[in-house]
């Protein structure tokens, strides 16, 4: 690869993605004599393999004279929507219902002009397809075009032709397999044959979720054809598809699916599901082709993990579509439950809390604070009850700046608590009438459990330990008192 360093625009910096191996990551590791490398596709700027394919479509588009502001009215997962949003088109997105929340905040935050959602499971020919779909809504919009990889109107040869010379040269030729996770088809097809053409004998693995009917496996039970693991998996063959295309099929389960791609987020590799599908692929085929040291197996990423942030990233989310394997399970357990043991708050002897009535001055907080070296101070109300508190960096602020007078009332300045949000709603910030800012409040007392303590913490600074009734405040605990009280217990190193 060139080493000279260019300006240029976002549509110039697709391609020339890095190869990392991944045999150290965990599952693999000692487990596979192959060399298995990945092709990080999920580091093209649009976060996806996907960002190819929509240049070689805005290509098209201008070669044929569409104007650059005509609708495109685009079906699929989201990738190839979210990558000609970057490449500044104007789009119409088919999401499927599985899209992840992340994908559809992102669509909608580069400009797409409309989202609307698709079955997961419809058949071609159906009304619901999204292809019946799309085609319907460009009829109805004067100038606008249909954009689905399987139509055959769209040219992707030279596209992968170039993704195929970049693995050659990255590897030097010496592939044995190639695994790649297939949706349209599209992608494989043409990746497939250009491979061919500079190394004959490479084996195509195609992937796609338990219960997909791509490879024919999943045709046996047309009822069982609902996944969760995005970007991979058809309820029908698509025609896209070049049969000959793939020499073997692996159906990988949305557990594996999950699992694997967290590992290879704990590794560093911050791919997407399907990723953790390609790879665990790669593992069964290493295993049952009885692949040897010196031979290499290619793998596909396609998508980044960053797109998945409330279903691959949050262990809620897995432990609710029960998606852990064994080890991660036992993993959560020791960190979520057994390093705390049952302890609770009451458990890290907090000092008894100093607080502030919301009448005093900010100059007596500021100076309560500073001598006794708090970076934060609780603040009451009427009958002593808990309100809000204030933080001794933001109170030193507002005084040098002329924002706040030292002898102001420290209620017009401190962030002042609100009814504590749902469990799916993180705490946040609305500004009221007055310089005060309001924070959701979460009820933590002496009783709460210590794991549920550090879950508070990973969205959070500091805890006020309150009574039942949150009438008065009886401590403040912070990471670091969690922290030295699993120190004491010699549990965790840190």
């Amino acid at each position: 690869m060139s080493g000279t360093l260019e300006i240029t625009d976002i549509a110039g910096t697709i391609g020339r993605t890095p190869m990392v191996r991944l045999n150290s990551i965990e599952g693999m590791r000692g487990r596979v004599a192959a060399d298995v490398v990945g092709k990080l596709e999920y580091m093209n700027p649009g976060a996806s393999i996907k960002d190819r394919a929509a240049k070689h479509i805005v290509k098209q588009l201008d070669a044929q004279g569409t104007p650059k502001d005509a609708l495109l009215v685009v079906a699929g997962p989201g990738n190839l929507a979210i990558s000609l949003l970057m490449l500044r088109r104007k789009v119409l997105c088919l999401l499927p219902e599985r899209t992840s929340a992340d994908r559809v905040r992102l669509a909608k935050s580069a400009g797409a002009v409309d989202i609307i959602r698709t079955l997961d499971g419809a058949l071609p020919g159906s009304p619901e397809h999204p292809s019946s779909v799309g085609k319907r809504i460009a009829e109805q919009r004067p100038g606008a075009v249909y954009v689905d990889e399987e139509d055959e109107c769209w040219d992707f040869a030279q596209c992968y032709s170039e993704l195929a010379a970049e693995i050659v040269e990255q590897t030097g030729a010496c592939v044995d397999a190639l695994v790649v996770g297939v949706d349209t088809g599209s992608t494989v097809t043409h990746l497939s044959r250009a491979l061919r053409e500079k190394i004959p004998s490479v084996q195509i693995v195609g992937v796609e979720p338990s219960g997909s009917a791509i490879g024919g496996q999943g045709a046996r039970n047309p009822l069982a054809r609902r996944w969760l693991c995005e970007d991979i998996g058809r309820a029908y063959a698509p025609r896209a598809l070049a049969p000959e295309a793939i020499d073997m099929w692996i159906q990988v389960s949305d557990t594996v699916a999950y699992s694997m791609a967290r590992r290879l987020v704990r590794a560093g590799v911050h791919a997407g599901p399907s990723a953790g599908a390609a790879v665990a692929a790669a593992h069964m085929y290493a295993t049952g082709a009885a692949l040897h040291a010196g031979q290499r197996i290619v793998v596909v990423l396609g998508d980044s993990a960053r797109n998945y942030g409330e279903t691959l990233l949050s262990d809620d989310w897995l432990l609710a579509h029960d998606l852990m394997d064994a080890a991660m399970l036992a993993d959560i357990e020791r960190t979520q439950i057994d390093q705390y043991r049952a302890a609770s708050i009451e458990d890290l002897q907090l000092p008894a809390a100093v607080t502030v009535a919301e009448n005093e001055s900010v100059g007596c907080a500021i100076e309560l604070m500073a001598e006794n070296e708090f970076s934060q101070v609780p603040v009451t109300g009427p009958n002593r009850r808990l309100v809000g508190y204030l933080t001794l960096a933001a109170a030193r602020m507002l005084a040098e700046n002329g924002s706040a007078k030292l002898h102001d009332p420290v209620k017009l300045f401190m962030l002042r608590f609100t009814g504590r949000p749902a469990a799916s709603t993180p705490a946040g910030l609305s500004p009221s009438s007055s310089t005060s800012l309001r924070k959701q409040y979460w009820l933590i007392t002496p009783e709460t459990p210590l794991s549920e303590l550090a879950r508070f913490f990973e969205t959070h600074t500091v805890a006020f330990v309150t009574d039942a009734s949150r009438k008065f405040c009886l401590g403040i605990a912070t990471k670091q008192d969690l922290i030295s009280f699993l120190a004491r217990r010699n549990t965790r190193t840190f």
